[in-house]
């Protein structure tokens, strides 16, 4: 990944760029198109491009999409020089240059670009698309007038949004990123219940999205408000427009989320647990995901973690069964949370993984330390109490005491992470049960949550 875009987006842009002999304020542009970075809309580069090749269509009497085609991907016609000379006498234009109709127009110069941009979108992806997109231009070549132009202007922002969305990693983040922003009116502090309000806003645009991916992105956004700085200045999501070089530093920020993180996720450090003794069974992995994966909230934002925990999991249980067609209770059912887990529950469940991680923890340091001779009493009991942990344990791998030692010591830096972590998570958990009674907390929250899936998902209740 470099400046946000994948290699493959960077040779194509590449191809058009030396191909063409692009300038270099040509080549920012077309990059910045590219990449969604025109503002305010992004889209308004496609629709230039389809309303010129209307114009072109029309003027030149192009008779199918092969001449448009033609055209595009002719290197001669990079410059407003080279255009002008070519199209003055047979396409509609004022002193400026080419228009279409009382909607549109544009200089020579501008046609120039856009032709550029024409030759991306039918050679990006090695011609993965040149067939589907001359199709389309066969389309405006037969009717080259405002209704076609209109067509294609959406074929298009909807062909590049793909794109976008397959090579550039930080195109879904960078829309997060603002309609979070936007929810919180410039604020870059939230809380649980600000989490909690969006979700519920997307449920009742009809989005659906799940509550679990609701918080993973404020997790990103969060992060990403931390590395870029300065956002207290913005007051309302149009000032991201006005505020100079926000793109930049919003793409410098994510790229160092995305391609740099400090620390491995406690979530791939469960999915990449190595092979070897039980120290950790799948049901264990799974419920330690549960309660980690939308770190650091398991530490700073306990409710928006046990949240995701129990109603997160009613919600995937739904979606899972819409998805597959059937299996498990009906949608209706699922949807009155009646069998999501408590939130005390998930405290106790927590606490006794927290216990059996800093139980392992002990095993480890008996297993590494065999000369006990001249320790201090404290740290002698410690081991002993280990030692016979380990005598009790009847998990698979923990027969062989030279085996389970090279276990322990394999998994030794992520064993030290994931104990420190679930230890942070009970004491959350704790601090979070003295500020509000968690049956009560559980309880309001099911209310709520099982109004919003009964809303959202009565079709399918009913169908």
């Amino acid at each position: 990944m470099t400046g946000g875009y994948d290699e493959r987006c960077a040779a194509d842009l590449t191809a058009v760029c030396d191909g063409r002999d692009l300038s270099r304020e040509d080549r920012t542009w077309l990059a910045r198109v590219v990449t969604g970075a025109v503002r305010p809309n992004r889209d308004k580069p496609l629709w230039d491009l389809a309303h010129a090749l209307a114009a072109l269509a029309r003027g030149t009497e192009a008779a199918s999409g092969r001449d448009l085609v033609t055209l595009a991907l002719d290197p001669g016609l990079a410059t407003a020089a080279a255009v002008t000379a070519r199209f003055s006498g047979t396409v509609v234009a004022d002193a400026r240059g080419p228009v279409f109709g009382e909607a549109w127009r544009t200089s020579w110069a501008g046609l120039a670009r856009l032709l550029a941009l024409a030759e991306f979108v039918l050679t990006a992806e090695d011609l993965a698309q040149f067939a589907t997109v001359t199709g389309w231009l066969d389309e405006l070549a037969a009717a080259p007038d405002a209704e076609g132009a209109a067509f294609l202007a959406k074929r298009l922002a909807r062909h590049l949004s793909a794109y976008r969305n397959a090579h550039l990693p930080l195109a879904p983040l960078e829309r997060r990123f603002r309609a979070i922003l936007g929810f919180l009116a410039g604020r870059k502090a939230f809380t649980d219940d600000d989490i909690l309000t969006f979700w519920r806003g997307e449920m009742e645009a009809g989005e659906r999205p799940g509550f679990r991916t609701v918080a993973e992105h404020f997790v990103t956004f969060e992060a990403a408000a931390h590395l870029i700085g300065g956002l207290e200045g913005l007051s309302a999501p149009v000032s991201l427009d006005a505020h100079a070089g926000w793109e930049e530093r919003l793409d410098a920020a994510l790229g160092d989320l995305a391609a740099a993180e400090p620390a491995e996720t406690l979530a791939a450090l469960l999915a990449d647990w190595p092979e070897g003794p039980k120290i950790l069974t799948g049901a264990e992995r799974e419920e330690l995901t549960d309660l980690l994966r939308l770190e650091p909230f398991h530490r700073t934002r306990p409710l928006t973690t046990l949240r995701a925990a129990s109603f997160g999991q009613v919600q995937s249980g739904i979606a899972n069964r819409l998805r597959r067609g059937g299996g498990g209770g009906e949608v209706a059912e699922r949807a009155t949370c009646a069998e999501a887990r408590s939130y005390a529950a998930l405290q106790e469940r927590a606490g006794a993984l927290a216990a059996h991680l800093a139980r392992m923890l002990r095993i480890a340091a008996a297993l590494r330390i065999a000369e006990r001779d001249g320790l201090d009493p404290e740290t002698r009991a410690v081991l002993e109490a280990a030692e016979a942990d380990l005598r009790r344990m009847r998990r698979s791998g923990f027969e062989d005491r030279a085996a389970l030692a090279r276990g322990f010591a394999a998994a030794e830096t992520a064993l030290l992470r994931l104990a420190e972590e679930a230890g942070r998570l009970e004491r959350s958990l704790a601090g979070l049960a003295r500020q509000r009674p968690l049956d009560a907390a559980f309880a309001a929250d099911r209310s709520l949550f099982a109004a919003a899936f009964a809303a959202a998902y009565a079709g399918e209740a009913a169908a």
